[in-house]
């Protein structure tokens, strides 16, 4: 499981995503992983991301924010990805339930 963070107003696109994957990736040795992707700041998720190929070693991913426009954005980029996928009000239930799906 991962944690990752984007900063206040940029745009997470193809680049941005494939080079934090490959640490990821590098890290957990080729394994299956899952992401917690913690919304506290306002930025732009580039829909295209999801259809990268390191995406497809990607077990789960959840989506932790308190904010009504960042889970109705949450819910467009659900319908692009091919796993499980949930969205979570609190880092710790996001936890729980990403090491539910590790099993």
């Amino acid at each position: 499981m991962s944690a990752l963070e984007a900063n206040e107003g940029v745009l997470v696109n193809n680049d941005r995503v494939n080079e934090a994957l490959k640490i990821i990736f590098d890290h957990y040795n080729g394994r299956n992983f899952t992401i917690i992707s913690h919304r506290k700041n306002q930025y732009t998720v580039d829909i295209d991301v999801y259809a990268l190929k390191l995406m497809k070693k990607l077990r789960a991913l959840a989506i932790v924010s308190n904010d009504d426009s960042v889970r109705e954005k949450a819910l467009i980029e659900q319908l692009a990805f091919n796993s499980s996928f949930a969205f979570f009000e609190n880092i710790e239930d996001a936890k729980g339930w990403a090491e539910s799906v590790a099993i």
